[in-house]
């Protein structure tokens, strides 16, 4: 953890705002989507994907993600319910900004990440993932919790 904070520098690294039934998984991350559309972040030479990352000793998987989506794209979210589990373990939470106004990413460890931006789900077949499928699983599950926004999202 003192590692993590070390890593972006003097900004502080907000509080876990998650309450509930903590999950143990060795990744998580959060699949963040808001009136600007669905964050992503593009990590170095690997792709696009939802802000995550490997959970720390003792951390709760939901705690993990908020913690890497602040280290990866400087938004504090608060995670809520699982949305999918991936075969590696990989848990991705449906997560909401903190202050969606005020919910601008930026890179904060610029050593792993190039980019953190809002995209919409028509966008996702431009852009090259790390996981190949990984889009169409995102954009699938959007679909599925939001089926009366999906046209919305796409417009931004």
């Amino acid at each position: 953890m003192l590692l993590a904070l070390l890593m972006v520098g003097c900004t502080s690294m907000p509080p876990c705002h998650f309450s509930g039934k903590a999950n143990a998984a060795p990744s998580a991350g959060c699949l963040v989507v808001a009136e600007q559309g669905v964050l992503l972040i593009s990590s170095k030479n690997v792709g696009f994907g939802p802000p995550g990352g490997s959970v720390d000793p003792g951390e709760s998987a939901q705690c993990g993600a908020e913690r890497e989506t602040w280290e990866e794209a400087g938004i504090e979210v608060v995670a809520g319910e699982l949305s999918q589990r991936f075969d590696n373990g990989f848990h991705l939470y449906w997560c909401d900004p903190i202050d969606e106004q005020n919910a601008t990413p930026k890179v904060l460890r610029a050593q792993e990440i190039d980019s953190a931006g809002w995209y919409s789900p028509h966008q996702f077949s431009d852009l090259a993932w790390r996981f190949p499928g990984q889009e169409k699983i995102i954009e699938q599950l959007i679909a599925e919790r939001y089926p009366d926004r999906t046209e919305e999202i796409d417009n931004e």
